[in-house]
């Protein structure tokens, strides 16, 4: 144990900021990062989830993440790192939803932790396990059955909502009687949903709809969100060397994206876009130096105060992306201290963004590229995608055109990052097929073939087979948990495969039940959310592809 503790001790000892409490007469919360301690550190919502239930007297919140090294414990119990506590002596166990592929990981860190993984294996005597997220409020339903409750919206919402009816129904019922208490008086309120009130229903193998199973239950889940954002807007509460972005203040300077890419998830389910406030930006990165600071935002070009921003001085700012814009093309000489620019073209034709409603050109492209020479930027990374809806297979020539164009007016380190598409809930795309694992394999391998002589140049990929399994779970119902136990088990998902290919390789209809539409955005429709989906149809066969 001692080994166990003198690990978490080091990495206690770099961060600045960690919250120390006693657990007396406190609600006691393990938030749990489902994933490596640098990538959950990273994670900003996480953070501003532990600021926020630490912010409360009558709540005590420490963290956990799956341990590098599993095996230490095989005889000892997972801990908390603030005060070494196992598990399963916590009120509330709590998770952050953030990433498909994690699931599994929810799994190992349950069962590590000595609590049972389903709420049907769990009493009185065990701790309430709950978890919110982006993953909780686009589709919740592959580790429903996990959950006692999700939170549904976002955190600054839902938080003290949460602790208030906690505490007066634990302080006005018998313990054998907590659990289901709290749950019925969750269950009716915006922003939190109860699985076990509810059982999928199939007809002949395929998902039909659902079946309310208690009494009162809502039939639709409502999404709550932070309507007052410009003064609440998240930061970090630590600050670490481990955290990959080593040592640096992150501020979230907007929350949605007000381009909605028809691919992307943040510019639908984050609705209504809104900004935190300039002034209250500015105090607190002035008050930071000599600290650097790191500005977060889908599109931070869409920020209307960022030339502002940028000209605080003594304080060096750094921006995880910027889009290829005219927005960008105009401050790129603000950019004194910044090493590596990201941009994300996602395709390399301007058919095919047009289609998946990138609306960016190849010209403003080359002109950011080009105008980078005259800053200290090094290196240049791009963004791309493959497999993308009614792309043609020469888009992949087209993509390594575009690259060498680049080269030629940025002479620099260029690196360009390949994903591949994943069709997300909530977002015009929702319906669309995956791209066949051995065509995007060969698309991967003709890329990197004509790439291999760029000089200066870096082709870096997602493993094909973690996309897939993103895409399995991302579009999933209940029946996904079976497969995300085995892989909690060490099966390899690419032995699964075969057994779940069709799911990723249907095309869905608007008549088809999905397993997240119990849940409602504001200003968000399944009608249209379908009517972008036609015009993308549309824009593919004006151009002979569909």
């Amino acid at each position: 144990m001692r080994k166990i503790f003198n690990r978490i001790d080091a990495l206690l000892k770099k961060e600045k900021g960690t919250i120390f409490k006693e657990h007396g007469g406190r609600i006691k919360i393990c938030l749990i990062y489902p994933n490596l301690y640098q990538v959950g550190i990273s994670n900003l919502g996480f953070q501003a989830v532990y600021r926020l239930f630490n912010q409360r007297k009558d709540v005590v919140c420490e963290r956990a993440f799956l341990p590098e090294k599993e095996q230490d414990f095989i005889n000892h119990p997972l801990v908390s790192f603030e005060s070494k506590t196992p598990l399963y002596e916590f009120d509330i166990v709590a998770f952050s939803l953030c990433f498909e592929n994690d699931y599994p990981n929810i799994l190992k860190v349950l069962k590590l932790g000595r609590i049972p993984h389903y709420t049907s294996e769990r009493d009185f005597n065990h701790p309430l396990v709950v978890a919110g997220g982006v993953g909780a409020f686009s589709n919740p339903e592959p580790v429903a059955e996990i959950f006692d409750a999700l939170f549904i919206g976002e955190a600054e919402e839902v938080i003290d909502k949460f602790i208030e009816v906690y505490r007066t129904i634990k302080e006005g019922c018998y313990l054998e009687d907590f659990k289901e208490n709290l749950k019925k008086e969750l269950m009716n309120l915006d922003g939190f949903y109860v699985p076990e009130a509810y059982e999928e229903v199939y007809f002949q193998g395929k998902l039909k709809g659902r079946r309310i199973l208690w009494k009162n239950a809502p039939e639709k889940i409502k999404k709550v969100y932070c309507k007052d954002f410009a003064e609440k807007f998240n930061f970090s509460q630590i600050i670490t060397e481990e955290a990959v972005f080593s040592n640096m203040f992150l501020l979230e300077s907007m929350r949605g994206c007000p381009f909605s890419c028809r691919f992307c998830l943040v510019g639908y389910v984050y609705k209504p876009v809104r900004k935190a406030s300039f002034e209250k930006l500015r105090e607190i990165i002035e008050n930071l130096k000599p600290i650097k600071a790191g500005i977060i935002a889908p599109s931070l070009t869409a920020y209307s105060e960022l030339k502002e921003l940028l000209k605080i001085q003594g304080v060096e700012l750094s921006f995880t992306s910027l889009r290829a814009d005219k927005t960008t093309i105009e401050i790129l000489k603000n950019l004194v201290s910044q090493k590596t620019v990201t941009l994300a073209p996602e395709a390399g034709s301007q058919r095919l963004r047009k289609i998946i409603k990138k609306e960016i050109s190849e010209e403003d492209l080359l002109t950011i590229a080009d105008k980078l020479k005259q800053t200290s930027v090094e290196t240049l990374k791009l963004y791309f995608m493959i497999g993308l809806p009614f792309e043609k297979d020469e888009e992949i020539d087209e993509i390594v055109k575009l690259i060498k164009k680049i080269r030629d007016v940025f002479p620099r380190r260029t690196v360009a990052s390949v994903s591949i598409f994943v069709p997300k809930p909530f977002t015009p795309f929702q319906w669309h097929r995956m791209e066949e694992y051995e065509k995007v394999k060969e698309k991967l391998k003709k890329l990197k073939r004509d790439t291999l002589q760029i000089k200066g140049f870096k082709l870096v990929h997602e493993v094909p087979k973690y996309s897939y399994m993103e895409g399995y779970f991302a579009r999933a119902s209940r029946k996904a948990i079976s497969v995300i136990e085995r892989i909690s088990e060490g099966e390899n998902f690419g032995k699964i495969f075969d057994e779940v290919k069709d799911s990723l390789y249907e095309i869905k209809s608007f008549r088809d039940y999905l397993p997240w539409d119990f849940i409602e955005h504001e200003g968000l429709t399944k009608e249209a959310l379908w009517k972008e989906y036609e015009r993308a149809k549309d824009l593919a066969c004006q151009t002979g592809n569909i």
